[in-house]
């Protein structure tokens, strides 16, 4: 029994360097392989109309949750509040 309780699928590659390719796409948008060919997979389906298109709000949660997991990943932005006017304070 599969320990996955999610769906498989299977793509095989005719040419040799396309998953290269691909490993390279999907680091530079700091997502897995199988994410960026869902996200792509999708994005198809979606063009074709066999998926419905999303709505302003779940576009707006979606790029939330892209900067919530950005945040993790690279730490906090900008400076903290406090160490501007410990700076300040020292001028």
């Amino acid at each position: 029994m599969p320990s996955s309780v999610h769906p498989r699928l299977n793509i095989y590659l005719g040419d040799p360097d396309l998953r290269a390719k691909i490993k390279i796409a999907a680091a530079r948008a700091g997502v897995t392989l199988s994410d960026y060919c869902l996200e792509s997979i999708r994005r198809r389906l979606t063009e074709e109309g066999i998926l419905p298109e999303t709505t302003p709000k779940e576009r707006k949660l979606a790029a939330a949750q892209g900067l919530d997991k950005l945040r993790r990943k690279v730490g906090p932005i900008g400076t903290r509040v406090s160490d501007l006017i410990a700076e300040g304070r020292r001028r």
